[in-house]
């Protein structure tokens, strides 16, 4: 059993920074159009549902992860097979995440510095990080949050002035298609890929028991808001066109406020309060994959391999993808195979465990 103790803020701020990392620098339901405002708030609706499935898993088992419950439900040898496909999927996501991390600050600031240079450096923090606990990452996540939530709400307001709400009419102009997919894309990035705290996260580790269910849903509420609050106005500030031209549309929303010539050219923050998500999301995963590896193999304790896991994982973010536009058409594939991971495997896994539970209260 995990003796990491967090208050429920910390939790809180961890899945925000998490889910507002890629979130305020990749498009997010660009596929909606116009109706992206339906798809952020009909995906937010449906992903709170699925959290609260997350939250029922854990709740149901209190001092376990998803990895320790698979095994007590499935027994030792369809458990792990289960438990490999999780830790495949933080594994790899994480080396996404790493890669788009590394892409955008050379896209945006070092232009002419290496990729492998970036991503070597953000891997050593990022072990130093996870070497020190989730615990540890909680009250860093609460420190940050009183600098990320701020700037958010900030930069929001300052894209009021060149605000066009003609940009999102007409109304349902290109059918439900759209708003259908641009909700699939919102649901699977980046609200549920929350299922990462469900490999880290136990109901016990918070104070007060039951309040999984707390994290778990003021986290994506509050960071739902944000994040739709953000997105629908930069694609108000900027128009379909650049928004869905734009690898960073919500980076290029804020490098056009200008407030009478004095206040501009502030998209630096934009860059700073992803990278600051950036370093809380791949921690998460990395954190979530040596979890999985020390339940498979049955070890000990998971410190001792976050240093080969995190080259490895540096190595597999070198051989993702080349460039912006590799990255873009991995992503949209990506979502279909993340789908199974995030919301069906946690649905049979929900069904089965519900099955059982009333099946022994019967009896």
């Amino acid at each position: 059993m995990d003796k990491t103790v967090m208050s429920n803020k910390q939790g809180i701020c961890l899945i925000i920074l998490f889910m507002s990392s890629s979130s305020l620098v990749l498009s997010s339901a660009s596929e909606a159009r116009r109706d992206i405002w339906i798809a952020m708030l009909l995906g937010l609706a449906i992903a709170v549902l699925i959290v609260s499935m997350y939250s029922r898993v854990l709740s149901k088992f209190p001092d376990k992860n998803l990895y320790e419950i698979n095994i007590s439900v499935f027994g030792r040898i369809i458990g792990s097979i289960i438990n490999l496909i999780f830790t495949l999927y933080s594994f790899y996501l994480g080396a996404l995440v790493l890669k788009n991390f590394s892409l955008f600050i050379g896209v945006v600031g070092l232009e002419f510095t290496p990729l492998s240079v970036v991503s070597s450096a953000v891997i050593i923090i990022i072990i130093y990080g996870v070497k020190e606990g989730l615990e540890v990452l909680g009250r860093w996540s609460a420190f940050f949050a009183k600098i990320v939530f701020p700037i958010i709400i900030i930069v929001t307001l300052l894209m009021l002035n060149m605000v066009d709400v003609n940009n999102l009419k007409p109304i349902l102009g290109d059918g439900i298609g759209p708003v259908l997919d641009g909700t699939f894309s919102i649901i699977t990035f980046p609200y549920a890929e929350l299922v990462i705290f469900v490999l880290i996260f136990n109901s016990k580790m918070f104070k007060g028991g039951n309040n999984i269910y707390k994290t778990f849903i003021y986290g994506l509420l509050l960071g739902g808001f944000l994040i739709s609050a953000i997105v629908i106005g930069a694609y108000l500030a900027i128009g379909p066109f650049a928004y869905e031209s734009s690898y960073f549309p919500i980076y290029s929303a804020v490098s056009r406020i200008n407030i009478r010539d004095v206040l501009q050219r502030i998209e630096i923050i934009i860059a700073v309060t992803f990278m600051i998500g950036g370093f809380i999301k791949i921690s998460a995963c990395l954190l979530a994959c040596c979890n999985g590896i020390v339940n498979i193999f049955k070890l000990k304790d998971y410190k001792f391999i976050v240093t080969p896991v995190s080259l490895l994982l540096l190595v597999i973010s070198f051989t993702t993808y080349q460039s912006m536009l590799d990255m873009v058409t991995e992503l949209k594939n990506f979502r279909y195979v993340a789908l199974i991971v995030q919301i069906i495997l946690p649905l049979v896994i929900f069904i089965i465990i519900e099955i059982k539970s009333r099946l022994s209260k019967s009896k």
